[in-house]
């Protein structure tokens, strides 16, 4: 039996909803990203975020497993960015989180950005964030 078929059979129906909630808002946050400018996303997202948990229904771990899933499939909907803004929206309390926008120079010498999530000192989504200068912070979505 391939893999995936053995894996698709053991998602319970909450993983699904799970699945399909986190890939539903990946494609409306990626539409933010491209559409509005950082203030005006930061004060929709605060309203979408009951909404945004109502559909990610979940422990934390499995809602960060369930937007790199769906990440996956999504290809370039779904940056770095989108998923940490999900996993801003989808983490249900009140804890401060920071997202953070980062830069790193290349060996070819180009430019390259990367987003997170972090919770203090431990990166909730994204790659490590050491070889990255931030360049931009903002406290979670939730206020």
């Amino acid at each position: 039996m391939p893999a995936a078929t053995s894996l698709r059979r053991k998602l319970t129906a909450a993983d699904w909803k799970l699945l399909l909630g986190v890939a539903a808002a990946q494609v409306v946050a990626a539409a933010a990203v491209r559409t509005m400018p950082a203030s005006v996303l930061g004060r929709k997202a605060a309203r979408l975020r009951p909404i945004v948990q109502l559909a990610v229904r979940g422990p934390e771990d499995r809602a960060i497993w369930a937007i790199h899933a769906t990440g996956r499939r999504l290809g370039r909907i779904s940056s770095c960015l989108v998923r940490a803004i999900v996993a801003d929206l989808a983490i249900e309390g009140t804890d401060r989180r920071t997202l953070t926008i980062g830069v790193r120079r290349t060996a070819a010498g180009a430019l390259e950005a990367h987003a997170w999530l972090a919770r203090g000192d431990r990166i909730l989504i994204g790659a490590t964030a050491d070889t990255f200068a931030p360049l931009a912070e903002w406290d979670t979505f939730a206020g």
